[in-house]
């Protein structure tokens, strides 16, 4: 039996999503506010469909996963803080969200925090053909909330099952999410769809939301979806596939509608957010978001100047760019401790905007992302035997490269051998999308390797944690509360 209708999980989603997230209302009237005008539904999808304000942080912690973060240690009490908020998911522990969920769940409830957005994703949806106005904003409305919901359901079933290639795989049969397609509450919950099913889902959505966005979407502002960001997203979607011939076909689309790298030789000191800034970055598609997701970072205070952090950027990792790379200038932020300097982790760099403004990104699908892409795909085709791909993608990878290096110190690669072209093609690609969580899906996508992080909780008792090759813990627990709440969940083994 229903008992609860679309209108109150509007109401919900409008006012106070969390207020009704711990129990269900009364029924009520269908009489209560509803959205009656595209207007309305456009407000709606601002507010609660994309991520863009100061309440609508989805995650803070995905970077710490991986091999691109250390672990420091200082006696400063906000260091020691950070340390202790973070170490779950520095060192996977399986409850790693629960026990971040009892710290900060505004933040850290990613599992909760990506299906509220789907939900408003559904109110447009469902709420759409019944409204008053245009029809061309109708399409646009309906293409915007397909893409968007389509981008959600790529990261939960990346974070949540297994990825969809590698070893020990099976996307048909493997634990994905549930597939929650609308905003109507039902007594029956949903259990979880397979990788498959999920991934069917998006791409079936992307081509959808793709024609209703080009033919009216074309003015939508660079925080909204247009038709170039769903091919964007469709291409990382068939990459994430290993579909080769098509993850090429969707990025030579985007890049035949946004060719433009930004040319870090350019770049005049004192320049805000020149990588990341929506309205003024050249290569920006599609600005998503909230910045304030990069303040709760735990950063060690001095004098009120951010110093040395509880974690930062990898010394391993910042080795391997090469000499005359200007990437680290502008991917981190390097701060004075004592006599030290190092580098802090994300919050401040000019790759990512955390301007004051009335609506600003923290990250950003990137036209340099449609480059590596292609070449992946192209280097994958060269390994399986097509002669003409290793020099299609030595192509994008040397163009990415020519704008980030400084001019004197630029050489193009020239690395005739598949194989080797894909170990130098994934270092290039980790320096160029460090801390934009890729690298998490990445890893789990080229085979989950072996990696550990070393923590120091207490001074003088360096622990090291190992996550081993292929391990379950690349794939994460679904949170306790998800569980209570949802009786055909199953918990992944």
């Amino acid at each position: 039996m229903k008992k609860f209708f679309k209108i109150i999980l509007l109401i919900c989603l409008t006012v106070n999503f969390t207020a009704c997230k711990k129990g269900f209302l009364e029924e009520s009237s269908q009489d209560l506010v509803r959205p009656t005008t595209t207007a309305a539904l456009n407000q709606l999808m601002m507010g609660e469909a994309y991520a863009l304000s100061a309440t609508s942080n989805i995650n803070d912690y995905l970077d710490l996963l991986t091999d691109d973060i250390q672990s420091d240690f200082n006696a400063n009490s906000t260091i020691v803080a950070g340390l202790n908020k973070y170490a779950p998911v520095y060192t996977w522990q399986r409850n790693m969200i629960d026990k971040l969920i009892e710290v900060s769940p505004t933040y850290s409830n990613t599992w909760y925090n990506y299906y509220a957005r789907i939900k408003g994703c559904n109110i447009i949806l469902d709420y759409v053909d019944g409204v008053e106005g245009p029809a061309a904003e109708k399409s646009n409305l309906r293409g915007q909330a397909l893409a968007l919901r389509s981008f959600y359901y790529l990261n939960l079933v990346n974070l949540f099952g297994k990825p969809f290639t590698g070893t020990n795989v099976s996307p048909a049969t493997d634990l994905g999410v549930p597939l929650i397609l609308s905003s109507e509450v039902s007594d029956n919950p949903i259990g979880r769809s397979s990788v498959a099913a999920v991934y069917a889902q998006i791409e079936s959505d992307l081509k959808t939301a793709i024609p209703l966005l080009d033919a009216n979407g074309s003015a939508n502002t660079v925080y909204r979806f247009n038709g170039t960001a769903a091919r964007f997203l469709l291409s990382r979607v068939y990459l994430y596939m290993g579909n080769w011939d098509e993850a090429i076909k969707y990025a030579d689309a985007v890049i035949a509608s946004k060719p433009t790298l930004k040319q870090y030789n350019e770049i005049a000191t004192g320049t805000l957010f020149p990588i990341s800034y929506g309205v003024t970055s050249p290569e920006v598609i599609w600005g998503y978001g909230s910045s304030t997701e990069l303040t709760p970072m735990p950063f060690g205070l001095a004098s009120g100047v951010a110093a040395k952090a509880a974690f930062s950027i990898s010394e391993a990792f910042l080795s391997t760019y090469e000499n005359g790379d200007l990437r680290p200038t502008y991917s981190f932020r390097s701060t004075a401790y004592l006599t030290s300097v190092i580098v802090s982790y994300k919050s401040g760099s000019a790759k990512y905007n955390t301007a004051n403004t009335s609506i600003s990104n923290g990250k950003a699908f990137r036209t340099a992302e449609a480059y590596l892409n292609r070449a992946e795909a192209y280097i994958q085709k060269a390994i399986a035997g097509d002669a003409s791909a290793t020099s299609k993608a030595l192509a994008d990878i040397n163009l990415l490269r020519s704008n980030r290096i400084r001019t004197a110190n630029y050489l193009p690669i020239s690395i005739a051998d598949p194989q080797a072209l894909f170990t130098y093609y994934k270092a290039e690609r980790r320096r160029e999308l460090c801390l934009e969580d890729h690298r998490w899906f990445d890893l789990r996508r080229w085979g989950r390797p072996s990696m550990s992080h070393t923590i120091q909780l207490i001074a003088g008792s360096p622990q090291t944690i190992t996550l081993n090759e292929n391990d379950s813990r690349y794939t994460l627990d679904v949170p306790n509360e998800a569980l209570k709440r949802n009786p055909n969940l199953v918990q992944n083994p």
